[in-house]
């Protein structure tokens, strides 16, 4: 990895997608919230709309069992406890939270789905392959901070050299930053 090319980067989310896309980068490792803005920036990058190519994410394998999938879905709806129609809200979101929904608005908006079937998505299909063993949700282990934040510390922290991937584990969750 040449660090000084990335520090070069200067909008490292939309610039590195588009990167992907234009071959100047032929992989990422990234987290969920970066995924999902794949699919909105293909019709940004002149070389995927000449080229198209097929994609897929895989989880990155952190030891010798293999990759952990850190479960974090991003499904948030709300509705008005002092609304008007109540009744027709909550049962509009029961039908919005059933598999077949969820995956169909993942699908459209090139997500991974917060369903356990990730089967309908092949860009997501890997995801579907971790051992439950190895599927960690951070309310279990009592991560209270934003995970999205304490993983890019980590990576950042060992991509750089600053701790070890041992010292990461073992601070992850008071990273700040």
């Amino acid at each position: 990895m040449d660090l000084d090319a990335c520090a070069e980067i200067e909008n490292n989310y939309d610039a590195v997608i588009l990167r992907f896309f234009e071959g100047d980068v032929p992989m990422m490792i990234c987290s969920g919230d970066a995924v999902s803005g794949t699919k909105k920036r293909e019709s940004r990058s002149e070389a995927f709309i000449a080229n198209p190519f097929s994609y897929s994410f895989a989880p990155v394998p952190m030891s010798d069992e293999g990759a952990n999938f850190l479960d974090m879905p991003n499904l948030q709806f709300s509705v008005n406890k002092d609304g008007q129609n109540l009744d027709m809200a909550n049962e509009f979101m029961r039908f919005l939270i059933t598999p077949r929904e969820l995956n169909e608005m993942a699908q459209n908006k090139g997500l991974m789905s917060p369903t356990k079937d990730l089967s309908f998505d092949s860009k997501y299909a890997a995801f579907g392959t971790v051992p439950e063993s190895r599927i960690l949700s951070p309310e279990v282990f009592g991560l209270t901070d934003d995970a999205v934040v304490q993983l890019r510390q980590a990576v950042f922290l060992v991509g750089t050299g600053e701790m070890t991937i041992d010292e990461a584990v073992a601070g992850f969750g008071s990273f700040t930053q």
